[in-house]
């Protein structure tokens, strides 16, 4: 577990564009030596199964895999495993939440996998979360020298990862970072993966500050039950933590207008996150508008070149 003093924060926020540019280029360092790693075993293990709890930027680092590999000259086919999940209707009425494996149609999703590395063309679902049903079909066309890159909250789960792991390399993406600050408390990964969501969710998926926060607790037991415990499948981690994160989420949660009003000192002490606004409230916000389009950042924030 990596650490970092707030106070190495502040002083790269010396050069805003410096700082930006210098974490991001540490990341892309870290899309290229796991892509080395893939590459080496490529004929063993075309597949990839790529995986991290909520919040830990997991699309946009399949994306930014799959592209660096394509400007190698690989030919790549990406699969999100969210569009693999069960219609509700058909689902098990034991199934309390999104966060259970048997949610997702493994059958589909291994046939679909396969096919697509024997070169055929495969008709992919396209899933309506709005409705919690198949909203349609698109098509892929497989390429047996393709490299197989499916991403998802289940992708390393025995109910999925046994029945390729002879052939895949698992791959495991989250902020591994914590943060000392400046009266030596300590913002854990998981409260920084909180103020993604935050964010995130407030723009794209109509919630509220306070029903991300308290959807925080499911979601962090579904971590803690079906994530977390097959970590050890992956071959490769990648710490999706950048170094001058916190300023920027601290600029766009401040601008957010119930920002104070939602999170009260009441409500976030009740839900443990005392410290990590304390930050955000203080930390200097992150101005520039030189975060790459591709950044791990974007896919929380906006502006992203990718679409999710």
């Amino acid at each position: 577990m990596r650490v970092i003093d707030i106070e190495v924060i502040n002083q790269g926020m010396r050069n805003e564009t410096q700082f930006v540019l210098q974490c991001e280029e540490i990341f892309h360092d870290k899309i290229g030596a796991a892509a080395a790693t893939i590459l080496a075993s490529k004929e063993e293990k075309p597949f990839v199964c790529l995986t991290g709890p909520s919040g830990s930027g997991k699309t946009t680092t399949a994306m930014r895999l799959k592209a660096y590999l394509e400007n190698l000259g690989v030919s790549v086919r990406l699969l999100s495993m969210d569009n693999f999940f069960t219609p509700l209707a058909e689902r098990s009425s034991d199934i309390e939440d999104w966060e259970d494996p048997r949610c997702v149609n493994a059958d589909l999703l291994i046939e679909s996998i396969e096919q697509l590395a024997e070169g055929k063309e495969v008709r992919l679902p396209v899933y309506d979360f709005k409705k919690g049903d198949i909203g349609g079909y698109t098509t892929m066309q497989g390429d047996k020298n393709a490299i197989i890159i499916a991403e998802g909250i289940h992708m390393l789960n025995p109910l999925i990862f046994d029945r390729v792991r002879d052939r895949a390399n698992g791959v495991y993406v989250a902020p591994r970072t914590r943060i000392i600050t400046a009266d030596d408390k300590i913002i854990r990964p998981e409260q920084l993966r909180v103020a993604r969501r935050l964010i995130r969710d407030y723009n794209t998926r109509g919630h509220s500050l306070r029903d991300t926060v308290e959807r925080a607790r499911s979601v962090d037991r579904g971590e803690l039950n079906y994530i977390m415990p097959n970590k050890p499948n992956a071959s490769i981690h990648i710490d999706s933590f950048h170094d001058y994160e916190p300023c920027i989420l601290a600029r766009y949660l401040r601008e957010i207008p119930q920002f104070n009003e939602e999170l009260d000192d009441a409500f976030v002490a009740e839900h443990g996150l005392t410290d990590l606004v304390r930050v955000v409230k203080n930390i200097t916000p992150l101005r520039t508008d030189y975060v790459p389009l591709d950044s791990i950042v974007r896919e929380f924030v906006g502006g992203s070149k990718f679409e999710y």
